[in-house]
């Protein structure tokens, strides 16, 4: 009787891949149904909710292989107290500690992801087409009602066209790398979803991050590692380009990024403060970001905190690539590139997605890739 209850209470025990899944596509999903998790109540309810979900996870015997992959969140808590820091001599002291607030966040998402440590890549494929098909199906029922910023673009639940959009590409690129490096058609499915959602934002910055992807991920897929580093090095070399000396008709970036530029260039090592670029620069009142990842950390926290932000995402995507994780590092691809020509990081919605792949992309071999098979040809899950 007690061997049938063990047996039983086994078979009922989600498996650690299903765990993981769910978590990574809860919080995409979750923080997109709240306006794409811009305002800081959101932050607040969010970071309580992983960070329990993280002690739980910590309690799991089989999560203790994966404890020692907490060191790679360092750099990240790094900016977190970096943003904190920098109160002290911040143009607006309140808008330092609310973006370390959002940090914090942040960091009880990775946390809880690197503990779950498997399924993370199929939950951001889950969450990015429950996100999609929501759009479309209120798109379908409502029409396309005209917005004054966004016109007929779109936009909900995120409430950003380019934010839905780099969401989107991020799936879309981790669901073509499954189903390549599976070799199974049916997970390329969720790509007739993605695919009309992203054209209906008609974010040309998220489809160009997104082929960028694919070619990754056909890269890794055909275990040509080099080709890979070299995509992935040229188009950071060209964003690099774009952002130092932007083309005309990119619009009202061009005016952002050379505002961020020149803060760079008159704080250099301590910024302005983490959150002030739009306290700063009041060029554009609607504008509170500078539409740059990179260029809003280097304006608003100097080389340190570049150095770190660059390290958090640089180190996983390196890793991703070298251990031939398809997935992983295809979906990376399109955030970094895309997080660099908009604000991105300040929509947890579309950052999640990130977190899982960084998680995913550092964890245990056997657990990285979520669905990926193995070199062996066993499956990674």
């Amino acid at each position: 009787m007690a061997l049938t209850a063990e047996r039983l209470g086994t078979a009922v025990t989600p498996s650690p891949a299903f765990l993981g899944a769910t978590l990574s596509a809860g919080a995409v999903v979750l923080f997109a149904a709240a306006d794409g998790g811009i305002a800081p109540t959101a932050w607040r309810a969010g970071t309580v909710a992983l960070a329990g979900a993280a002690a739980l996870l910590a309690l799991r015997p089989t999560t203790r292989r994966v404890r020692a992959n907490l060191s790679f969140a360092v750099p990240l808590c790094g900016y977190a107290a970096l943003s904190l820091i920098s109160a002290l001599w911040s143009a607006d002291p309140s808008a330092s500690i609310l973006d370390a607030q959002r940090t914090l966040l942040y960091i009880a998402g990775l946390a809880a992801f690197l503990l779950a440590g498997e399924g993370l890549a199929a939950g951001v494929v889950v969450g990015s087409v429950v996100v999609g098909a929501w759009a479309l199906v209120v798109r379908a029922v409502d029409g396309a009602p005209l917005d004054s910023y966004e016109g007929r673009l779109l936009t909900r639940p995120i409430g950003y066209a380019n934010g839905l959009g780099a969401l989107m590409a991020v799936g879309a690129a981790v669901s073509l790398a499954l189903a390549l490096r599976a070799r199974r058609p049916l997970f390329a499915a969720p790509l007739a979803v993605l695919v009309p959602a992203l054209a209906l934002t008609n974010s040309r910055g998220s489809e160009l991050a997104l082929a960028v992807g694919c070619l990754v991920a056909v890269a890794l897929s055909a275990k040509r590692r080099a080709v890979a580093v070299l995509l992935v090095a040229g188009s950071a070399t060209l964003l690099a380009w774009l952002l130092v000396l932007p083309p005309t008709g990119i619009g009202d970036r061009a005016a952002y990024w050379s505002a961020a530029r020149a803060t760079t260039g008159a704080h250099p090592l301590d910024g302005t403060g983490a959150g002030t670029f739009g306290r700063v620069h009041l060029l554009a009142p609607y504008a509170r970001d500078a539409h740059s990842l990179y260029l809003q950390v280097l304006s608003e926290l100097g080389v340190g905190g570049f150095v770190l932000i660059l390290a958090f995402l640089a180190i996983p995507l390196s890793l991703a690539i070298r251990r031939n994780l398809a997935a992983p590092a295809a979906g990376l691809t399109v955030f970094v590139l895309h997080a660099g020509i908009d604000w991105d990081w300040q929509i947890p919605a579309v950052t999640f997605s990130a977190l899982a792949l960084v998680a995913a992309s550092v964890a245990h071999r056997s657990h990285a890739g979520g669905l990926e098979p193995s070199h062996s040809g066993r499956n990674e899950t």
